[in-house]
């Protein structure tokens, strides 16, 4: 019997020492314009964050501006935290930090590492797109 099987383009990654994966499913042509609009998301809020610490440091007492801005970006980290699992899969953030609230910086660190995967992809992605051109296919 004559069949077919598509190739899909799916990046498991080891993201510590346990063996744990995530996935970066790049078959999903959405999942590359998800990811990108999370970080613009990300930043927004964290400037948004650092205005509001601003503010509450202007307006409160020295102990209870600290307690506040600290809950405020607990909640913002934590916020982070539901996005990126929504992205890559439920428990990926227990997966690459462990049992914590992790901040920013542990974020950024991890962003950075993934950013050569979606280089990749694209670089994979413009020659495959190169077979179709219309010198290749006669003008089909």
């Amino acid at each position: 019997m004559a069949g077919i099987r598509v190739s899909a383009s799916i990046k498991k990654i080891e993201v510590n020492d346990q063996g744990d994966c995530i996935t970066l499913n790049f078959s999903d042509n959405s999942f590359p314009d998800r990811f990108f609009t999370m970080l613009d998301h990300i930043q927004k809020r964290a400037e948004d964050a650092q205005a509001q610490e601003n503010e509450i440091r202007e307006h409160c007492e020295a102990g209870d501006a600290a307690r506040t801005a600290a809950a405020m970006y607990r909640e913002f980290h934590e916020d982070v935290m539901r996005e990126v699992d929504a992205l890559f899969g439920a428990d990926t953030c227990r997966k690459v930090f462990g049992e914590i609230v992790p901040g920013i910086e542990l974020f950024d660190d991890f962003f950075s590492q993934l950013l050569p995967y979606f280089e990749a992809y694209n670089r994979e992605r413009a020659e495959k797109l190169g077979r179709y051109s219309a010198a290749r296919t006669a003008n089909v």
